[in-house]
């Protein structure tokens, strides 16, 4: 984990005191208007629904721990029934019992970004034409089409490009990067839950109907979660199986374990220290899972059983794992519109620089650098690691190797990252890999 930006925490106390100071002059003016006890009494049913909808969030693909909810149709019924006032009482309300075991901080920065939300989203709404349902009036959202769609855009925008912009800052990161990385798969499930708060509104202001019509969409609102969840387990189901074939890979040989992990956490590393979106970090975590996925092949167990170094005959099994690889890859539907482009690094991470790679012989810049990086992770994890076929290395004779191989085979660039890196003491080789490394220089002295 990088150490975050020095602008975190001014960026956290502007948007946590920014949110406070705009929901006192929210309240203020809310409280000129006056509120009767039915104001106060169906504001508590929606606060009581708020909490209930968002006491089960859905765990999301991507970062480990982040999680998402159904509530987003509450807020919006919340914004076109009482006015972004009321609707940022109910959201600060409520999220301070949701996240009442969370750290003081997190929680303050939260009640900022949805005060700061409802209050864009509102000013929206009422600059298009927009009309709160407020207390026994009728408003037709027939007419109000353009005030409606904005006004959700608008929520949905400000509060995730807030989240994004303190994960960016922690993490030291873009915040477009971050934000697709992170949101890119909730934007049009979120999107969805408009037509069920606007429905909310719908029924709150029909005669005779109220907050007792409301309660009953708590059963499609839970739906909505188990559908949602379901998709975001698929995916992870998905990655699963993906760790299971690696484990298989890998249990054909004890000196290869975890190797898969290993290049891909240091592939990780260089990507962001080069500077790649998270996008493109995306495709290179899926690469470096994948990239000896080629491997499993009936013909490969005893060529990496043999001890000592492969026949020419059995190097040209080797050389033909990328390709196997790449079209495995390809054929992975659950990585959506990213497929071709991961199979693309799988097959070309084993290319050098001078031409002398394979499988296709590619050169220089025609490598894509996704592939580059991946070669560096891989190398290192392997000098680094022990093999049956050659010496374990300790990190720094691993990084003179790659540097005098720089030009030739690796893309001196990503060597030098790597040895950026080290000299930080950001890349860590394993525990083990270590005393390994120190109980073999301790019997040599």
């Amino acid at each position: 984990m990088r150490q975050a930006s020095r602008a975190f925490p001014t960026y956290t106390a502007l948007v946590s005191l920014g949110g406070y100071a705009v929901l006192a002059g929210l309240t203020l003016a809310r409280w000129r208007q006056g509120a009767s006890p039915s104001l106060l009494w169906n504001a508590g049913f929606f606060l009581v629904l708020a909490i209930l909808v968002g006491m089960h969030p859905v765990r999301l693909p991507g970062r480990a721990g982040a999680t998402t909810t159904v509530g987003f149709a509450v807020d919006y019924a919340c914004l076109l029934i009482f006015g972004p006032a009321v609707a940022a009482w109910i959201g600060v309300l409520s999220d301070a019992v949701l996240l009442r075991r969370s750290p003081p901080l997190r929680v303050v920065f939260n009640h900022g970004m949805l005060v700061l939300a409802f209050a864009t989203a509102g000013r929206v709404y009422e600059a298009l034409g927009g009309i709160y349902v407020g207390e026994g009036k009728a408003v037709s959202f027939a007419a109000m089409g353009p005030a409606l769609l904005a006004s959700a855009v608008a929520y949905f925008g400000v509060s995730s490009l807030l989240i994004a912009t303190a994960v960016g800052l922690w993490e030291r990161r873009s915040v477009l990067g971050t934000w697709m990385l992170s949101f890119r798969w909730v934007a049009p499930r979120e999107l969805a839950l408009v037509p069920f708060g606007l429905l909310m509104a719908m029924v709150y202001q029909a005669p005779g109907l109220g907050v007792v019509a409301v309660a009953l969409f708590l059963v499609p609102l839970v739906g909505a979660r188990y559908a949602f969840q379901g998709a975001m387990d698929m995916l992870e189901v998905h990655r699963q199986t993906v760790h299971a074939l690696l484990n298989a890979l890998e249990a054909y040989d004890p000196y290869t374990r975890n190797h898969s992990e290993l290049v891909t956490r240091y592939a990780l590393l260089l990507g962001a220290e080069l500077g790649l979106s998270e996008s493109r970090l995306e495709l290179l975590e899926w690469a470096g899972r994948l990239h000896d996925i080629g491997k499993c092949r009936q013909d490969w167990e005893p060529i990496i059983r043999k001890p000592g170094k492969p026949s020419s005959s059995e190097w040209e099994v080797i050389r033909q794992h990328p390709v196997e690889g790449s079209r495995l890859a390809e054929k992975m539907e659950f990585l959506p519109h990213t497929a071709g482009e991961v199979a693309r690094i799988v097959q070309a991470h084993h290319e050098r620089l001078d031409g002398s790679g394979y499988p296709e012989g590619e050169r220089g810049a025609t490598i894509p650098l996704e592939a580059r990086i991946l070669g560096v992770a891989d190398a290192f994890e392997a000098m680094t690691a022990h093999r049956a076929y050659h010496r374990q290395r300790t990190p720094e004779q691993a990084i003179a190797e790659l540097r005098r191989c720089a030009s030739t085979q690796f893309d001196p660039q990503v060597v030098e990252a790597l040895a950026a890196l080290w000299g930080r003491g950001e890349l860590k080789v394993p525990a083990a890999a270590a005393y390994e490394l120190r109980q073999e220089a301790e019997a040599r002295a």
